[in-house]
């Protein structure tokens, strides 16, 4: 009974220590001005991307210069996951369109792909973390 105890201790306190977390360092490009916030969300599930405020994790950010900026998502889970960015200029929150429903204000996605009248599908701009490795990808917003 007594080394039963024991391993149940040893295996709770050296679990964490193999417990691996992913890693995501992103580069946006294309920051044009230094107004408002790039927004940017990375989603793990088909049905929340790529609407604001449903992302698995997500940050404003101010840009300091035009050009790029870099963000790192960490202690991701093992899993397949899509990006999302905009550069919300005037910091209302939402994409803003033109009459037509196109955007103005520029966008992008995980593996740079834009979708013909709308976002592209989830499974077009999907990439996989796995086993802790640092995935590194660039967004270029058009």
């Amino acid at each position: 009974m007594k080394n039963l105890f024991l391993a149940i201790v040893v295996m709770v306190f050296t679990l964490p220590i193999f417990a691996q977390s992913g890693i995501v360092k992103v580069t946006i490009t294309g920051i044009e001005n230094t107004d408002g916030n790039v927004v940017i969300g990375i989603y793990n599930s088909k049905s929340t991307f790529p609407v604001f405020g449903k992302e698995m994790q997500g940050a404003k950010i101010k840009p300091t210069k035009t050009g790029s900026l870099n963000y790192t998502f960490e202690n991701l889970p093992d899993g397949t996951y899509a990006i999302a960015v905009w550069h919300d200029e005037n910091d209302n929150q939402e994409m803003d369109k033109n009459i037509f429903g196109a955007p103005k204000e520029n966008y992008g996605f995980s593996k740079n792909i834009f979708g013909t009248f709308g976002p592209p599908d989830y499974e077009e701009v999907l990439f996989e973390v796995k086993n802790g490795k640092i995935v590194k990808l660039t967004i270029n917003l058009e």
